[in-house]
């Protein structure tokens, strides 16, 4: 990474390089994938039930199935990068989106 630009995403994530060479990479060192990319569609997922997400969420089961909790995971260091909650079905959510000139 040294001699490329880098800028901090979250504490876990960072895009390193620009333009077209820019890649989002975790803090460990490992490029997930072109930051033009959603990197959740390039990192271990994790999917199971809410209630996943702790003891308060939809304790009384009132969501059924309809919903996931989904949890992403640097394929290197296994670093938990990002959970979501979402409809079983729906796509992966693109959160962060940088324009890298």
């Amino acid at each position: 990474m040294s001699g490329r630009p880098v800028h901090t995403i979250n504490e876990y994530l960072r895009i390193v390089g620009a333009g077209g060479e820019a890649v989002t990479a975790c803090r460990c060192g490992h490029e997930i994938a072109p930051a033009s990319q959603n990197y959740k569609e390039h990192v271990l997922l994790r999917e199971g039930p809410v209630q996943t997400a702790g003891p308060w969420v939809d304790p009384n089961n009132v969501g059924k199935d309809r919903f996931v909790c989904r949890e992403f995971f640097c394929p290197s260091c296994l670093t938990l990068l990002d959970v979501e909650i979402a409809q079983r079905d729906e796509p992966l959510l693109w959160d962060v989106r940088l324009r890298v000139d």
